[in-house]
């Protein structure tokens, strides 16, 4: 009996050996790194949004909201966000606002219409009297990239994730309506700030 012990007491010895040296990430970390835990911050998450996580006690709810957009979601995101980004720097305040989700307009201009009493009475007039306030310094940042990196997603709203042509990262957020991705926002959120 006491040699039936002695083999099970090998076998899960070798066992326990065999998982514990097996392991790691696609990354090359293996059980022993950090504990026996991935090293990276947010394993599970994959796909372009990790190009944008911030160190561990960073900022990275936008990284992590809801699921990585299709390709085609993306490209249609991306058509739009450089749209506006044009007509945003151009001031062009009725192009500005057609890139603009029914929704965020309406903010945009019940807020302007409360601030003049009642003088501001659409999205354009809203951009206009808001200037800078709202629309940011009129830079387009997304100029020189052309695609959004990321687009995470849940229901109808959105957050874009691009590397800016200044060599900053940005974020558009953005809803869903009737099917297309438009923006939700005057100006695009530095994430360095």
């Amino acid at each position: 009996m006491g040699g039936v012990r002695r083999h099970a007491l090998i076998f899960g010895l070798l066992l326990v050996a065999v998982v514990v040296g097996c392991g790691g990430g696609s990354d090359g970390t293996t059980s022993s790194d950090a504990g026996g835990k991935d090293s990276r911050p947010y394993p599970w998450l994959k796909g372009p949004t990790r190009e944008f996580l911030v160190p561990v006690g960073g900022d990275n709810v936008v990284q992590t909201f809801g699921r990585e957009a299709s390709v085609a979601e993306r490209k249609q995101a991306s058509k739009v966000v450089s749209a506006w980004m044009k007509a945003r720097a151009a001031k062009d305040w009725e192009k500005d606002c057609s890139y603009m989700s029914r929704i965020y307009r309406r903010i945009l201009t019940v807020d302007a219409h409360g601030v003049t009493d009642g003088k501001v009475k659409s999205c354009p007039e809203a951009l206009a009297y808001f200037g800078p306030a709202a629309s940011g310094n009129f830079v387009n940042t997304f100029a020189g990239t052309g695609l959004i990196d990321s687009l995470r997603i849940q229901g109808k709203q959105g957050f874009a994730q691009y590397h800016g042509n200044n060599g900053r990262d940005w974020v558009v957020p953005m809803d869903k309506e009737n099917g297309k991705w438009m923006v939700r926002t005057a100006a695009p959120i530095d994430r360095m700030k």
